[in-house]
Parts: structure tokens; C-alpha cells; sequence
């Protein structure tokens, strides 16, 4: 025997608060939004909430719509319902301030540029040209076991064909592939500089929001920028002794300066 349409409705809503989708406190579609989706006036709707109200799962709160105030397995236990919204919103962390509450509900606008991720720009990457290639090599691969510590030979000679064209003789064998530029700084920063270097950043540098140098002892000073880059003429020598300086240029090129 087919159901009649709110009953339909009844078993959506019980279904969703069953399974804890919409948790006590959480509010429900509005009448006009049910009555969409299930294709039926809200006469059918009203129906449908007022015998969910009798049951004691939802009811509705001035300001707020219907709630649900309730959930199936509270009511066969007998038991006292609890509003998980509730308890996190009076958890023991405070809410994020409400520039951050702002911060964090712009990164999903794609209209902005998201300048906190130190993301590249969408348009620096040849997308078009990437899924072609990755279509030509896919018959060509192999089991994917671990390659040589220091990565792809094939990338590596590409690496040091693409430098020449630049003016860097480096051999695949002086390259290594890492696997962002993260980690590149990490290695740089116990491999090659020693604690108490000073790291010059551009002003304003992404790398400010990182602690990868501060955590080696490291200092870092900005440099102000022109319309030709960097202003290296700021740069003075430190008096005290026994200390590297080194300059960082993005893309993450160290030149020891001092």
C-alpha cells in the first residue's frame, strides 16, 4: 500500500535525525523547501511537522524556525536529550574572533585571492598542457614502488636541461626533488645555514607566517621592494662575528651574501 505523501516526509525528517545529520538544536528545511522537494503543498507539509511535534522530536522557536528538539533513540530510552550545538558552542576553547570567523568564510569565495594559503595563482598553471601530458604518460606507467632518494632521474635530468637554458650548471645528481616547497625550506634550514643566520625575506613574505628558520635560531629581517624587486642597497653588514647572512629570494634561491 503506498504511503500518503506526508507520511513520506515524516519518515525523511526521522531518517535524518536518526542517524544524527541533524542533531538537537540543528533547524529543520523550512516548509517552503520541503514542500520543493517532495513536490506537495505545505498543507502536506504542516501536517507532517505537527505529527513530528506530537512525538516530541521538533517544535518551533520564534526567530529560529523548527528545530529539532529530540531524537528517536532519547525517546525510546527515555532519556534526557542532548543538544550537542549546545555543548559546543559552551566548549572550553573560544570561538574564533570574528575576523577570523570572516577570514575563514572567504577562503571558500572564489573571487577573492586567498593571499593566507601562499597559493599560486590559478593562472600560472598550464592546466591544458598538464592534462595532456599526464594522458600520454598513463600507458606508460609501472608499479609504483619507491624511486631513488633523490627522486625521478628523468625529472632530475629535466631539472638540469631546463637550469642550462638559465645559466645553472647543476647535474641530475646535485638535484633533489622534494616534495614541497616546505620541505625544501626545512632542508635548507638544518643543511645548509647555520644557527644564528640572519634570512632576508621580501616585505611582505608569506614565509613570515611560517616558523621554519625561528625554529633553527634563525633571524628574519625584511627587505623593502621597489618596482625592480628587492632593494639590496638596504642590507648592511652585522658587526658580530661568526654569524652567516644569507639572502632569500623567491622562488627559493639562497645566495649567501656575507
Amino acid at each position: 500500500m503506498k504511503k500518503p505523501k506526508y507520511q513520506l516526509i515524516v519518515d525523511f525528517i526521522k531518517e535524518k535525525i536518526s542517524i544524527g545529520e541533524w542533531a538537537i538544536g540543528s533547524q529543520i528545511p523550512s516548509q517552503r523547501n520541503l514542500a520543493k522537494l517532495f513536490e506537495v503543498n505545505r498543507s502536506t507539509v504542516i501536517t507532517a511537522l505537527e505529527e513530528l511535534m506530537a512525538e516530541g522530536l521538533i517544535e518551533g522557536r520564534a526567530g529560529k524556525g523548527t528545530v529539532v528538539t529530540n531524537n528517536t533513540w532519547n525517546l525510546m530510552g527515555n532519556q534526557l536529550s542532548t543538544n550537542w550545538n549546545e555543548n559546543v558552542s559552551l566548549g572550553i576553547h573560544k570561538p574564533s574572533v570574528s575576523t577570523v570567523q570572516e577570514i575563514n568564510e572567504a577562503e571558500s569565495n572564489n573571487n577573492l585571492i586567498q593571499l593566507g594559503k601562499g597559493e599560486l595563482s590559478p593562472d600560472m598553471f598550464p592546466l591544458e598542457e598538464m592534462k595532456s601530458i599526464v594522458q600520454k604518460v598513463s600507458n606508460q606507467l609501472t608499479s609504483f614502488g619507491y624511486e631513488k632518494p633523490k627522486g625521478n632521474i628523468k625529472l632530475r635530468q629535466a631539472i638540469s636541461d631546463y637550469l642550462k637554458v638559465r645559466g645553472i650548471n647543476a647535474s641530475p645528481s646535485s638535484i633533489l626533488v622534494v616534495s614541497g616547497a616546505l620541505q625544501a625550506l626545512h632542508l635548507i634550514s638544518i643543511g645548509l645555514l647555520k644557527k644564528g643566520s640572519t634570512v632576508f625575506l621580501e616585505v611582505p613574505s608569506y614565509l613570515y607566517s611560517l616558523t621554519v628558520f625561528q625554529s633553527m635560531g634563525m633571524d628574519l629581517k625584511g627587505v623593502p621592494m621597489d618596482s625592480k624587486g628587492l632593494m639590496i642597497d638596504s642590507i648592511y653588514q652585522t658587526k658580530e662575528k661568526g654569524k652567516n647572512i644569507f639572502i632569500l629570494f623567491q622562488p627559493f634561491i639562497i645566495q649567501q651574501v656575507f
